[in-house]
């Protein structure tokens, strides 16, 4: 059962129980009060009637008289002030009556003329109340009762209970819509908080309550805000580390392929040709710069997509990377039948040699690939102006809207092409990389039919 109908139920049972308790106190006092009235009412009737009949048969009533006399008097004075309610007995019988009930079979008198509490009873479906006592005219003794029929107030008191008993369901009814709709829109916060919840469960992590309230449901709402700041912090922190050490295999399973290719070629010069010493040497020498090369990447490109370390940088010699650059791509090029064309107008910079060579040796690979395979000539023109490296092409160019993209790892282009010719997608991505790592800026030039040139200018 959902919270709000709980809620709901427990206080429209609380509320019931108030109700009927209230309404059965109300109802009781009520019935009380009107019944006590009428007790009072029949009794100050009965009362009256003793004491104007009594007082004005003891006035003319006189020893001398005969018992017809006085029969007729005590008759006559009684009548004076009796109406339809009044009875007058003398020794158990009725001298004057107008109900058709013995009173004295339900009043007990008094002995000393006092006051007997009033009856209710009933008589043949009626309810009454009789009222009696004893007073004495001359030397006898009579009884004066008031026999009033009270079934209207019954009946009264039965309809104002069917009232109370129709208003209590009423007041229970509307009681328990009002808590319900009170409920709800005090659980409001609660169930946005719930949907918020499960909407952040499916990967919405941006998604947050709205605190309009500052008591304990608002407090809630700020916590769980919070709580889902810190959860979409680290799932962004594991996200970016998860892309990093993506980014970081993907790297160097992609700047392997360069240098591996001069290896092995040179493996097989070594294993297949007969070379002299000194050829045999220089196979040697570069596959061992080759391999330091690469493991000196395999560190930086480490240290450089999964970590926020700075990265070394020291003052190089600019025509010696860029021969470093040309000799290790060379069998690469010749692979895709391009040709490299140098041009260096600057000594000497500040930045990481084996990143920097890293991020020239792909501008120039993704180079050649802009190349058609048919293409008669395949010019690469690598400049370095100043601070600004520069590779230039006269390929296929790249579509104005996909320049915006290019550096976003795995993306390609045309994707068929690039299968082909073996891309993944991660080179001009780490170039991006390897150039903010450097605090560098990059600018595409591009036009379809014409070719491509991407410039890297260092701070």
């Amino acid at each position: 059962m959902k919270l709000s109908n709980r809620i709901t139920l427990l206080v429209s049972i609380v509320l019931t129980v108030v109700i009927l308790a209230v309404s059965l106190s109300l109802l009781l006092f009520a019935k009380n009060t009107i019944l006590s009235l009428s007790v009072e009412q029949v009794q100050r009737k009965q009362q009256t009637l003793r004491t104007s009949f009594s007082e004005m048969a003891n006035y003319y009533a006189a020893n001398s008289d005969s018992d017809a006399v006085h029969a007729s008097l005590v008759r006559y004075c009684f009548t004076r002030f009796a109406d339809q309610t009044s009875v007058l007995m003398q020794d158990g019988e009725a001298v004057v009556s107008s109900v058709t009930i013995d009173p004295s079979a339900y009043v007990q008198q008094s002995d000393d003329y006092g006051e007997a509490e009033p009856v209710a009873v009933t008589v043949q479906g009626r309810r009454l109340l009789i009222a009696g006592s004893s007073t004495s005219v001359g030397r006898k003794t009579y009884d004066v009762y008031v026999v009033e029929d009270v079934s209207d107030v019954y009946n009264r008191i039965s309809r104002m209970t069917w009232i109370f008993a129709g208003v209590s369901i009423a007041a229970i009814a509307l009681g328990a819509v009002v808590v319900m709709l009170l409920v709800r829109r005090s659980t409001k916060p609660i169930t946005a908080l719930s949907e918020t919840a499960r909407e952040i469960a499916d990967g919405a992590y941006e998604k947050r309550v709205k605190v309009r309230t500052k008591d304990e449901i608002g407090t809630l709402g700020e916590d769980f805000n919070r709580m889902a700041d810190a959860v979409e912090t680290k799932i962004s922190e594991l996200s970016e580390r998860n892309e990093r050490q993506r980014l970081f295999i993907g790297g160097v399973t992609h700047e392997f392929k360069t240098p591996m290719t001069g290896l092995i070629l040179h493996a097989g010069l070594l294993r297949r040709a007969n070379l002299s010493e000194d050829e045999r040497d220089a196979s040697l020498a570069h596959i061992e710069a080759q391999t330091q090369w690469l493991e000196r990447l395999t560190q930086n490109l480490l240290k450089l997509t999964t970590s926020d370390e700075e990265i070394e940088l020291q003052s190089v010699s600019i025509p010696e990377l860029l021969e470093d650059v040309k000799e290790g791509i060379e069998a690469k090029l010749n692979e895709r039948g391009a040709t490299l064309c140098v041009q260096c107008e600057t000594d000497t910079l500040v930045l990481n040699p084996d990143l920097m060579h890293s991020l020239l040796n792909n501008l120039i690979v993704n180079a050649a690939n802009a190349y058609d395979a048919d293409a008669p000539e395949k010019p690469i023109l690598l400049t370095v102006t100043g601070k600004t490296f520069s590779v230039s092409d006269r390929g296929r160019g790249i579509p104005k809207e996909a320049i915006d993209r290019i550096f976003e790892p795995f993306f390609r282009v045309d994707k068929s092409r690039s299968k082909k010719q073996g891309g993944s997608g991660l080179g001009l991505a780490l170039v991006k990389t390897i150039a903010d790592a450097h605090g560098a800026a990059i600018t595409v030039d591009s036009e379809l039919g014409k070719g491509t040139t991407v410039s890297v200018t260092l701070p």
